[in-house]
C-alpha cells in the first residue's frame, strides 16, 4: 500500500512537471500546413524566362517556414554561336515569410527563398560543360487573397540573387540575377 501511495505522489509530481515546461514556440496558437505550384517569370539578356516548381512548408501563426524548388529555367544565349546551346538553372532549399492580416480577402505577403541549385550548360552535339553550382537567396513582397478557405494565390514581386558563376567563361553571377514576377497557388486549410 506504502508503495502504491509513493507510485501516485511520483506520477502526480511529474505531471506537474509537464505544464511547467518552457518551449520555443508556446505562443504560436495556429499551426496550419500548406502546398502547392509555383510559377515564376524573370529576365535574361531582355527575353522573359519561365519556370516552374512546388513549394510547401507550416504556418506557426502569421509566419511561415518550408521549403521550396524551381527548375525549367532554360536560358538561351544569342551571343553564342552554337545554334542548340542551352543553359538550365534549378535551385531549391529554405522558404520563409510573414502575412499581414491573413484572415482579410486582400493582404500584404513577404518571403525569402534560400537555396542551392546548378546552372547546367549543354551544346547539343558537342557536349556538356561543367555545372556551376550556385547559391540563391531571393526576398519577394506582394499581395495574397484569399480564394476559399483551403486556397490562396499570391502575386509578388522579388529579387533573384545569384552566386557562384564561375565555370561559364561568357556569364557570370549578374546575368542570373534579377527582378522576378512569381504567382504562388497554396493549398491547405487555413482557418
Amino acid at each position: 500500500m506504502k508503495n502504491n501511495f509513493t507510485l501516485l505522489i511520483f506520477c502526480l509530481l511529474t505531471f506537474q512537471g509537464f505544464g511547467q515546461s518552457e518551449t520555443l514556440f508556446s505562443d504560436v496558437n495556429k499551426v496550419i500546413g500548406f502546398g502547392g505550384p509555383i510559377v515564376e517569370f524573370s529576365s535574361f539578356k531582355g527575353e522573359v524566362v519561365p519556370a516552374v516548381g512546388g513549394g510547401g512548408g507550416v504556418f506557426l501563426d502569421d509566419f511561415f517556414i518550408g521549403g521550396y524548388g524551381l527548375g525549367g529555367l532554360d536560358f538561351r544565349d544569342a551571343s553564342v554561336d552554337i545554334e542548340n546551346y542551352r543553359m538550365k538553372l534549378s535551385h531549391g532549399g529554405f522558404w520563409l515569410g510573414y502575412h499581414h492580416n491573413r484572415d482579410k480577402v486582400l493582404h500584404v505577403y513577404a518571403s525569402t527563398k534560400l537555396g542551392w541549385g546548378d546552372i547546367d550548360v549543354d551544346y547539343v552535339g558537342i557536349g556538356s560543360r561543367p555545372n556551376d553550382n550556385i547559391f540563391v537567396i531571393q526576398p519577394e513582397a506582394g499581395v495574397e487573397v484569399n480564394l476559399f478557405r483551403w486556397f490562396k494565390l499570391a502575386g509578388t514581386v522579388g529579387y533573384r540573387g545569384v552566386t557562384g558563376v564561375n565555370e561559364i567563361e561568357t556569364h557570370s553571377n549578374s546575368d542570373f540575377s534579377g527582378m522576378v514576377g512569381t504567382l504562388t497557388f497554396r493549398f491547405g486549410w487555413f482557418d
